[in-house]
């Protein structure tokens, strides 16, 4: 970790760093700026990297913490790590899995450790000196130690609290009433498709009722609001009506980029669909030139290179998503299809 500060500190692009590096070169606004950004109100930043340590004399003051795997969803871009229906699902369909022999081995992750003794006393240490809380999952709403965790933040009023949640949870009057107590609240909703389309590929997902849960976080009033997508495969179908929805609803965006699996990246889109998705994306950024996403999708798909065997790949993995779940969709396989 000590190489790893001094690196960042003296602007060494770590291999370590990649997506970051990757997300940046791609015209999009990295973690890395984001955490900075928001971090260097709270401290001095350039007096850490000046100093010998590159450690900071203070408690930390922001925590980004993976609660769990809990999830209801089967998202078609998803793992085991973030998705507990998905680890189910593969442990039930191991044998379907294991033909597509391209597929990274899943590692196996300890899912109880909010639970442990170790952990609450190191929060509660901390939680006294929180300015940046960022909880996520699984889906965090239904992990049981998130409410408890969020209670655990003593200073509200002077911290920021980021939740990315799916949108299938109904927020109860305590919870809204714990985020009303925040300075601020950054809240995404996970879209990644409209109507029959989101619901394909966030299968699980019911898409009027995630609707109805962007049309009441984006009201809140101490919230900053954003639809939170994954540009992969899918994409070149889904994106289109994501963005006319979000433009439409005057919503802002976070765009994601889908590096693993890498058989679902743009780099798998037919060369075809690809043209007629940075067609749009161009036409779009022409119409709303103060909209930033746009141009984060435009610079992203600018970087596209076509690899057939990731897109053979990609192919059978929807194929072997398709049988095990029984979800077919006629307008996701004409993307496997040349015109």
């Amino acid at each position: 970790m000590q190489q790893l500060r001094q690196d960042l500190a003296q602007g060494v692009k770590t291999k370590y760093c990649d997506t970051c590096w990757n997300d940046e070169a791609a015209g999009k606004s990295s973690l890395r700026q984001e955490y900075n950004k928001r971090l260097s109100k709270h401290t001095d930043l350039r007096a850490i990297a000046a100093s010998k340590t590159y450690i900071s004399d203070h408690m930390p003051i922001g925590l980004d913490i993976d609660m769990g795997n809990i999830c209801n969803f089967k998202c078609m871009m998803c793992t085991p790590r973030n998705s507990s229906r998905i680890q189910t699902e593969k442990k039930q369909h191991s044998s379907k899995f294991k033909e597509l022999s391209f597929l990274p081995i899943d590692p196996e992750f300890n899912f109880d450790w909010p639970d442990q003794a170790q952990f609450q006393t190191l929060f509660k240490s901390i939680a006294p000196n929180l300015k940046i809380l960022q909880l996520k999952g699984g889906e965090p709403l239904l992990i049981k130690d998130v409410m408890s965790t969020i209670k655990l933040v003593e200073d509200k009023k002077n911290t920021v609290l980021s939740i990315t949640t799916n949108g299938s949870v109904k927020f109860d009057d305590d919870f809204v009433d714990q985020l009303t107590q925040f300075q601020r609240i950054w809240l995404c909703v996970s879209v990644d498709g409209i109507e029959e389309h989101g619901e394909y590929v966030r299968y699980g997902s019911h898409w009027p009722t995630t609707h109805n849960t962007i049309s009441k976080l984006s009201k809140l009033s101490n919230c900053t609001f954003r639809l939170s997508t994954v540009l992969q495969f899918y994409s070149a179908l889904t994106f289109p009506r994501i963005a006319d929805y979000a433009i439409d609803n005057n919503l802002d965006m976070e765009i994601l980029f889908c590096y693993t699996p890498n058989f679902l990246s743009i780099h798998s889109i037919l060369p075809r669909q690809h043209e007629m998705f940075l067609q749009f994306i161009n036409e779009k950024t022409q119409q709303h030139p103060d909209i930033l996403w746009l141009k984060t999708v435009q610079g992203y798909l600018n970087s596209y290179v076509f690899d057939p065997v990731l897109h053979e790949q990609c192919q059978q993995y929807t194929a072997t998503l398709n049988s095990i779940r029984h979800n077919q969709s006629a307008d996701i396989q004409e993307l496997f299809h040349n015109a």
